[in-house]
């Protein structure tokens, strides 16, 4: 605890310079000061002291100052954003309030990617049945419970995401916002100044939170330029910001780390993403990402996990599935005693809803084989199956495209006389598993389970 105190003196006196200006202010839950918070520029560190103040060096960079939210507290959310953060301009005083949640250990975490809306017809889509499953799902947690939106809350109008606010709201939960490329506005010039009107209406991009004895840390990986362009990374200040967040955070808190893009691997490692990894190694890291419309679960090295989450859109409102066969959806995480686990929802079906089967002749690159997609999949899944009710075995992984999501957008845009785009056509994946029943078999049927014991199986009557 001591060196925990003095890295925050360090940062604190590393980040002073004749540009800062020193401001003041309380962290505070009702009439009960609050001790030990983290309070932040963007730039440099503080921390609350027994009284509940802090005095922050603030940098003429910095936007906003505002707190890493305690365990057990949330800030006003009825705005559709968590008010944990206060605008700097023409302010020298900054007093958060927080309210007490659900103490302990265990919660609950939503992670939505990509509801990219564009239009009025796409947003009341968005607000019926995925937010009314949201909050069906949320209404059953038992404890904390907060929401994530991983990026391209809209499809460049930025006048969404107020629209987005007003309704986010309707999930019961205070849900945290994730910038994405789509949230820039598309013809201003400059990573910075693209970001302006996101940061106007929904605070800053890099942020964090604690959750139970975790902490959930927001960043941009988003570096954009104009004509919607854009690269994937993080920029030198984002890795600042995080470097020093690091420093002052209990050295065993297990990190998810929510972006729009999802990390990558090996050379298609995003720009400084092995910096970032060179700096939470060591930890228990979860990433969150969506921007793929395809769902992805992979584990990057030994504690270090990518939760790649299907779009709730599915293929940009076009279908009911992304382009990898993934039901449009969100995904559930889940701590208790001790122990993390999640799954993927699909939107309007249960949670035990985990794959989908194809029967001979259906998928084009197989047609030999009954092919099952298992949207979630990583090494610790089981997926078997059974000919004439004779065990055969474990079903081998391949590459394929969903059949369903091909009938979905070849209807979609035959429906409108329309060629599909390259950037909406079906993405073969990995989590496709297949078996060829020998000539004379009459059934094939495939069982599902999830390392956190979802079970799912279905028989296939073979019509030859």
């Amino acid at each position: 605890m001591k060196k925990f105190f003095i890295g925050i003196l360090v940062l604190a006196l590393s980040c002073m310079s004749a540009q800062a200006r020193k401001v003041r202010g309380t962290v505070r839950c009702g009439a009960e000061p609050l001790s030990g918070v983290v309070v932040t520029d963007g730039y440099g560190f503080a921390m609350t002291q027994k009284s509940g103040k802090f005095v922050l060096e603030v940098s003429d960079e910095a936007e906003f100052v505002y707190i890493v939210t305690p365990a057990g507290h949330v800030a006003d959310w009825s705005s559709g954003v968590p008010a944990f953060y206060i605008p700097v301009s023409g302010r020298n005083r900054f007093d958060f309030q927080l309210t007490r949640t659900a103490e302990g250990s265990e919660y609950h975490i939503i992670a939505v990617s990509d509801p990219q809306t564009y239009s009025d017809e796409h947003f009341a889509e968005f607000a019926a049945l995925p937010l009314e499953d949201m909050a069906r799902t949320a209404a059953a947690f038992e404890g904390t419970g907060v929401g994530l939106v991983l990026g391209d809350i809209s499809w460049d109008r930025i006048e969404i995401l107020d629209m987005y606010k007003k309704e986010i709201v309707r999930a019961g939960i205070p849900f945290y916002p994730v910038v994405g490329n789509h949230d820039n506005e598309a013809y201003v010039q400059g990573d910075r100044e693209a970001s302006a009107s996101y940061r106007r209406k929904m605070g800053p991009e890099n942020y964090a939170f604690f959750l139970g004895n975790e902490v959930v840390m927001v960043l941009d990986n988003i570096i954009y330029d104009t004509n919607f362009k854009c690269r994937i990374g993080y920029t030198d200040q984002v890795m600042s910001w995080v470097e020093g967040l690091l420093e002052v955070l209990p050295a065993d808190a297990g990190l998810y780390i929510a972006q729009h893009a999802p990390l990558g691997h090996g050379d298609r490692m995003i720009i400084n993403g092995d910096r970032l990894l060179d700096l939470v190694r060591g930890r228990r890291v979860n990433f969150l990402s969506g921007h793929t419309h395809v769902n992805a679960n992979h584990l990057i090295e030994k504690d270090i996990r990518d939760h790649n989450v299907g779009a709730v859109c599915g293929a940009w409102w076009d279908t009911k599935h992304c382009t990898d066969g993934t039901p449009r959806g969100y995904k559930v995480f889940t701590m208790s005693d001790g122990g993390l686990s999640w799954y993927y929802k699909p939107v309007g079906l249960g949670k035990d809803h985990i794959a989908e089967v194809f029967s001979l002749g259906e998928t084009p690159e197989f047609p030999e084989a009954v092919v099952v997609n298992v949207w979630d999949w990583d090494p610790d899944w089981k997926v078997e199956w059974y000919e004439d009710g004779v065990f055969k075995g474990t079903m081998e992984q391949v590459r394929a495209v969903s059949a369903v999501f091909t009938a979905e957008i070849e209807a979609a845009y035959r429906t409108a006389g329309q060629d599909i785009p390259r950037w909406k056509r079906g993405r073969p994946s990995s989590h496709n598993f297949a078996a060829v029943p020998s000539p004379s078999a009459r059934t094939v049927t495939v069982c599902v389970e999830s390392p956190f014991g979802q079970k799912w199986s279905r028989t296939v009557e073979l019509a030859r």
